[in-house]
């Protein structure tokens, strides 16, 4: 199987601080890969992630993206192979309507008219929001504008999938929505790696957990051994 994601002795420095928050990390993801992110807050997950995708440029150390450096790739290279889905979504979302929010990606990729109609459609109709499509995302609960970021990934069709706490504010209506979305992207497939504090999501949907502690790898197994039996894991 070939690798999607590797980091080599990765490391990054925020600003002020004396330690750093990412390590000397090394890390391989195969291709197809679907691996949960877990740790203390401070751990350097989100911060990870960030560099995963390339929105930090690592101090010390490589991302390699199918064998490619991120930084020999264009932001528009990037996005077209990279999705990431944040934890405070509000954050991503730019647009006065669910519609453009999600056809958003796809216009950026320079994609013809009808590409563009027809994926956002398809994205829109598959997460539920087409009655909304013309409502601003920010009038929407908390599960729907999750689903609107989910909509835009999907739209893209990425290689990569970044997910941080993805499963969170969602009922459980949008809960189903969200985890049809995830079958769809285990059929696709694509490669995912997944920041989560929620025990039964990581069993149901993973089989190689990884646990950080300042920065580091400190454990990469399946999620059993990681999370250990209780479902009150931190």
């Amino acid at each position: 199987m070939n690798t999607m994601l590797i980091t080599e002795h990765l490391s990054w420095l925020w600003p002020g601080n004396l330690a750093p928050c990412i390590n000397d990390l090394s890390l391989n993801i195969a291709d197809g890969e679907w691996v949960a992110l877990v740790g203390d807050n401070g751990a350097g997950k989100s911060t990870l992630l960030r560099l995963l995708a390339g929105l930090l440029t690592p101090r010390q150390g490589v991302v390699k993206l199918d064998g490619m450096s991120l930084t020999s790739l264009t932001a528009r290279q990037r996005a077209s192979r990279i999705g990431v889905l944040f934890q405070e979504v509000e954050k991503q979302l730019f647009h006065s309507s669910v519609f453009d929010e999600v056809a958003f990606g796809l216009h950026a990729q320079q994609l013809p008219v009808r590409d563009v109609l027809s994926r956002t459609h398809e994205a829109l109709a598959f997460c539920g929001l087409t009655d909304v499509a013309k409502c601003h995302p920010l009038d929407l609960n908390a599960g729907q504008r999750r689903m609107i970021a989910v909509a835009a990934l999907m739209a893209m069709s990425p290689d990569v999938l970044l997910l941080d706490e993805p499963s969170r504010d969602f009922d459980s209506h949008w809960l189903v929505v969200f985890e049809r979305w995830l079958a769809y992207c285990k059929g696709q497939p694509c490669t995912v790696l997944c920041i989560s504090h929620d025990y039964h999501f990581i069993l149901k949907h993973f089989h190689r957990c990884i646990r950080l502690d300042q920065g580091e790898i400190v454990q990469d197994q399946v999620p059993k051994h990681v999370l250990g039996h209780s479902p009150h894991h931190q």
